[in-house]
């Protein structure tokens, strides 16, 4: 009787998790996925780019050229962003809980949650965890305005895609003007 009904929770479980890690890695092929559209659209392919996105898990219908390749470039610019989050959550998880075994230095008093090494150790962990989780938030936000766009059932999506990917771009470039 215990097996029958935990059967299906099992089912479930696994089911999210493959979906939790699925749009983990489709927020990793954004930036790629992207540039290949553009080069479908350049050289006057939308049905390939429709078929990419299809695989990738995104339902995809052959658009004209030119709004093809607007989709590549946002998905692009989306993939850039989502590429740099993705890097935020892996440093917040190493710098975070791990921050002892990767900070080898002298914990002086102005460190976070100093002056001694575990107390300074517990901060970074303990602040790290809603940042991973925000990132995580982020991730999954980004995933699913991506699906919508590429869908284009909703009117709101295209100028919101616009604005993110506007402050992506303004983002990255101001970085690149300081480093």
């Amino acid at each position: 009787m215990t097996e029958t009904l935990t059967e299906p929770v099992a089912k479930v479980r696994r089911h999210r998790a493959r979906r939790f890690g699925g749009w983990l890695v489709y927020d990793a092929l954004l930036l790629p996925t992207g540039l290949l559209t553009m080069a479908d659209a350049v050289l006057g392919e939308p049905e390939t780019a429709a078929r990419r996105w299809n695989r990738l898990g995104a339902t995809a219908a052959p658009k004209s050229k030119a709004r093809t390749f607007g989709n590549g470039l946002l998905s692009a610019v989306l993939g850039l962003a989502s590429l740099f989050v993705l890097f935020l959550t892996v440093l917040a998880v190493v710098r975070g809980p791990f921050w002892g075994l990767v900070e080898h230095g002298p914990v002086e008093p102005g460190t976070w949650g100093g002056p001694s090494r575990a107390g300074a150790w517990a901060t970074h962990g303990v602040l790290a965890f809603p940042c991973i989780v925000a990132f995580l938030f982020v991730l999954r936000g980004i995933a699913g305005l991506q699906v919508l766009l590429l869908q284009g059932t909703r009117k709101w999506v295209l100028p919101a895609t616009i604005v993110v990917a506007g402050g992506t771009v303004a983002f990255f470039w101001a970085w690149l003007q300081q480093v």
